[in-house]
C-alpha cells in the first residue's frame, strides 16, 4: 500500500479503517475505464432511462471520466439528488394524505429547508428523516476524543413515521450522544403538527446544550478559583479536578476536589488523604459529604481535624485551622 494510501486511511474512523484497507488490498476492479452500473431495490426508480435524463441528471455518469478522482462520488452525489426528488414525487401523488400535507407545511417553517428533509414512501408508510437546526460549535471543545471516537459529522436527526407519528425517534450522533446522553422527547400527539414539533424538540435540544456550556464553565470558574488562591499547593489539575498538598499543625494532607458531568446538579467530590499515614498499603484517605461553596474553606478546616484525629488515633475536636498557606 502506498504511503498516500496509509495517509488517508489514517484520516478514516478506526471502526470503518478495516474495511476500506481490504478493499484497497484484496478487491480487483474491473476496468475502471467504463462507467460502473448500479442496481436499486426500488423498481420504481429510473425504471425507464432516457438519455435526456442521463445529460441533465447524471451528467457524470453520462460522461463518465475515469482520470478524475472524484467522478464515483460526483455520480452517487446525482444519484442520492435524484431519489430524493423521486421520494418527493411518490409522496406528491396524493396530495390529500396526513404525510403531504406535514411536508409541505413543515417546509414553510423558515428553520427547516427542503434538503434538511429526507422522504421515503413505502407501501403503506411514509418516514421523514429531519434534520435539526442546533447548535454544536462548542461541544468538541469539551468531548471530542478525536476521529476514532467520533466518526462523522454531528448531527441531530428525528425519524418520524406516517401513519403513526407518535413514534417518533430522535438519532444523534457519537458527539452528541456522549455530550447529551439520553434524551426524552415530548409525547407528540395524534393531532400534533410537525411545524409544532420540530422546533420544539430543537429547541429542548438547544436549550440542553446551552445548559452543558453553562455548568462546563461554572466547573472551571470553580476550579481556577481554587487553582488561583492555593497556587503554591497545587500537585496537579485538569478540566475536571485538582488537588492541592496543605499541612495543618504538622499534619501533611491532600484535598482531591473531582467535578463531574453533571455539574452543578452534583456537587463536587471531595476527598481527604494522608500524606504519610496507611490503610491496607495504601495512603489513607476520606471522602467528605458535598458542601454548599459558600462555606467550603470553614467546612474543609473541620473535616481536616476530624480526619486528622482519626489518623493519629486521637478524638476528634472542634478546633477550627486555617489552610491558607
Amino acid at each position: 500500500m502506498s504511503s498516500e494510501s496509509f495517509g488517508i486511511l489514517s484520516d478514516i474512523s478506526s471502526y470503518f479503517r478495516p474495511f476500506i484497507q481490504n478493499v484497497l488490498q484484496e478487491l480487483k476492479l474491473a476496468t475502471p475505464w467504463f462507467a460502473p452500473d448500479f442496481r436499486f431495490d426500488d423498481e420504481s426508480f429510473l425504471s425507464s432511462v432516457d438519455e435526456d435524463l442521463l445529460e441533465e441528471k447524471l451528467g457524470s455518469l453520462a460522461k463518465w471520466n475515469e482520470n478524475d478522482p472524484e467522478a464515483l462520488s460526483k455520480v452517487i452525489s446525482e444519484l442520492v439528488t435524484l431519489y430524493r426528488n423521486h421520494q418527493i414525487k411518490k409522496l406528491s401523488e396524493d396530495e390529500s394524505s396526513r404525510a403531504y400535507f406535514e411536508y409541505t407545511a413543515l417546509l414553510g417553517d423558515a428553520l427547516t429547508s427542503e434538503s434538511d428533509i429526507e422522504v421515503w414512501v413505502g407501501g403503506h408508510v411514509v418516514e421523514f428523516l429531519i434534520k435539526l437546526n442546533i447548535d454544536v460549535t462548542r461541544l468538541p471543545e469539551l468531548y471530542n476524543d478525536g476521529i476514532d471516537e467520533n466518526p462523522g459529522i454531528d448531527t441531530a436527526l428525528l425519524l418520524v413515521r406516517y401513519p403513526n407519528s407518535t413514534n417518533a425517534e430522535l438519532i444523534l450522533s457519537p458527539l452528541l450522544t456522549k455530550s447529551l446522553g439520553n434524551i426524552t422527547l415530548p409525547l407528540m400527539h395524534q393531532s400534533g403538527v410537525l411545524m409544532d414539533y420540530v422546533p420544539m424538540v430543537t429547541e429542548l435540544l438547544n436549550n440542553k446544550i446551552h445548559d452543558i456550556l453553562k455548568a462546563e464553565k461554572f466547573k472551571r470558574e470553580l476550579l481556577v478559583q481554587f487553582i488561583v488562591k492555593y497556587e503554591g499547593a497545587v500537585l496537579e489539575h485538569d478540566s475536571n479536578c485538582a488537588a492541592f498538598l496543605f499541612e495543618t499543625h504538622n499534619f501533611h494532607w491532600i484535598l482531591h476536589i473531582e467535578v463531574g458531568e453533571n455539574f452543578p446538579e452534583n456537587l463536587p467530590v471531595l476527598t481527604l488523604r494522608s500524606v504519610y499515614h496507611c490503610d491496607k498499603g495504601k495512603p489513607k484517605s476520606k471522602i467528605l459529604p458535598s458542601c454548599p461553596y459558600n462555606s467550603f474553606e470553614e467546612y474543609i478546616s473541620q473535616q481536616v481535624e476530624i480526619f486528622k484525629n482519626e489518623c493519629i488515633g486521637t478524638p476528634a475536636t472542634n478546633q477550627l485551622v486555617n489552610i491558607d498557606n
